[in-house]
């Protein structure tokens, strides 16, 4: 059974793509209500990756951080915005985190899905697909729109939606989303986050109420 300390590195994990290799980050805690799947479309996991990860561990959340794209595509034209690559990538990832627990490797726990910008839409239509895998999702930025009508109305997995205070067109464009969707949903003003992640009273804000929305729904679901 893989069990980390909240400030360790965890386990590095990767399946493979049409474009190589994408990695991941496992990190498990023994007594954690459930795991949050942050998925991110970067290229590479940086520092702030590994920073709200960090932040949801110290919050008693197991994390697994994956990035959705290869190296080999960090010159491909618009793939941040592709939606249905985005959705096929996330979903492998959540094979592999199945796979490790009906192999005994991890313990059954319920998922949550935390995504942001060009993440979002493809966590949403991931979710929709596969809502007996997802306890909940929480959703930073981005259009969700763009994960297409029919996967917004059916949606059943409870979506939170955190939009920057000054995004006015964020704001709109996912109120219109979020009327085709007809499960548990929140739409909830954070403060702007900027560049310094570390110091940010937007990330801070959007890390608790986020967490508040996991932890609700984890302890409200059984485990498979």
């Amino acid at each position: 059974m893989l069990d980390f300390t909240p400030d360790g590195l965890g386990v590095p994990v990767s399946i493979h793509s049409e474009h190589g290799l994408l990695y991941g980050e496992l990190g498990v805690l023994p007594h954690s209500p459930g795991i949050v799947v942050l998925a991110h479309a970067t290229l590479a996991l940086d520092a702030k990756d590994k920073l709200l990860a960090g932040q949801f561990r110290r919050a008693g959340l197991s994390t697994l951080s994956v990035d959705l794209l290869s190296r080999q595509e960090e010159h491909f034209p618009d793939v941040h915005n592709n939606v249905p690559l985005l959705a096929r990538r996330l979903t492998d990832f959540l094979g592999l985190l199945r796979n490790r627990i009906a192999m005994g490797e991890l313990r059954d726990q319920p998922v949550g899905i935390f995504a942001a910008n060009a993440t979002s839409p493809a966590a949403i239509r991931v979710a929709a697909l596969r809502d007996h895998d997802i306890a909940a999702i929480a959703c930073r930025g981005g259009l969700i729109d763009l994960a297409g009508v029919l996967y917004l109305r059916a949606l059943e997995a409870p979506l939170l939606v955190l939009a920057e205070e000054s995004d006015e067109a964020h704001i709109d464009s996912n109120r219109r989303a979020l009327r085709e969707i007809t499960c548990r949903k929140e739409l909830r003003f954070i403060p702007e986050i900027g560049s310094d992640y570390a110091a940010s009273n937007g990330i801070a804000a959007c890390i608790s109420a986020a967490t508040t929305w996991f932890i609700h729904f984890f302890s409200n679901r059984p485990p498979g």
